[in-house]
């Protein structure tokens, strides 16, 4: 059996497993993570604010983008249906709350993770959408009125299999076994639409600045150096500060979250 053939064959599998045994949340299973804490955060949630129709974009670094990322942002102003905000260092400042300045470990980021944390500071925020600069063919107006008209935290696309699953670096192996059988109740990372200070967002943000705090004398020593944080010892892995949080509050809130294939964007060919 092929690579190919053996990913078929597990996606299957999972696929299946996920339907003959429902998944029911429950922070016993998960010992010694982040989802086994008593949160505190204000329940009060106002499902008729309405979410702002705007995406927002991230460009982190001070280089210029790629012909090919310029033509995917673009790709989201013309064909996204509402305004598309690109937020890059120099705009970055008009958005940052008083209340909750920038963990100090952001200077040292990699681009990428400097991107994972401003999506989930914006999510938190000021909610509305998010896009990863990656090619879009639909417009978001209806992903949009669908989480206005619900009482859903947030919508996102559904994640496109088992091998999407944040569950690496996750040493829980109970939430790691989750999270790879339970796949289909997962949203992808580079596309959604959030309510505001929801306990999803407030979990979500206050997890990531718990990992920058471990994370921030590492960072010290060892800043990023590269887009990607590939190089100088770069303390931080892939997945750490973004799918290894997200995916797990998906599986916590799933029963909270809507989902829409039109708001996927294309990963073809995007840098």
């Amino acid at each position: 059996m092929n690579i190919f053939q053996t990913k078929k064959a597990i996606q299957f599998r999972t696929f299946t497993y996920s339907i003959l045994h429902p998944y029911h949340f429950s922070k016993n299973k998960y010992q010694n993570t982040f989802l086994s804490n008593n949160p505190s955060y204000n329940n009060d949630i106002n499902f008729n604010c309405i979410v702002d129709k705007v995406i927002y974009c991230f460009w982190t670094g001070d280089n210029t983008m790629s012909e090919n990322r310029a033509e995917c942002l673009q790709s989201i102003i013309n064909n996204s249906g509402v305004t598309v905000k690109l937020i890059t260092p120099k705009e970055l400042t008009n958005y940052i709350k008083s209340e909750s300045p920038l963990h100090p470990s952001y200077q040292y980021l990699s681009a990428v993770h400097k991107a994972d944390y401003l999506r989930c500071y914006f999510m938190h925020h000021y909610g509305g959408g998010y896009c990863d600069i990656k090619m879009i063919f639909h417009s978001w107006n209806e992903a949009f009125d669908k989480l206005n008209s619900s009482k859903a935290y947030f919508i996102g696309y559904p994640e496109i299999g088992w091998y999407g699953a944040a569950y690496q670096n996750i040493y829980n192996q109970q939430l790691a076994y989750d999270l790879k059988n339970h796949w289909r109740l997962l949203a992808g990372n580079c596309a959604y639409i959030f309510r505001p200070h929801t306990p999803f967002t407030e979990e979500w943000f206050k997890e990531l600045n718990n990992r920058l705090d471990f994370y921030y004398p590492l960072l010290l020593d060892h800043p990023a150096t590269d887009p990607w944080g590939k190089e100088n010892g770069y303390p931080i892995p892939w997945a750490n500060i973004l799918g290894n949080i997200f995916h797990p509050l998906c599986l916590k809130y799933h029963k909270d979250i809507l989902f829409s294939k039109r708001i996927k964007p294309s990963f073809k060919d995007y840098r």
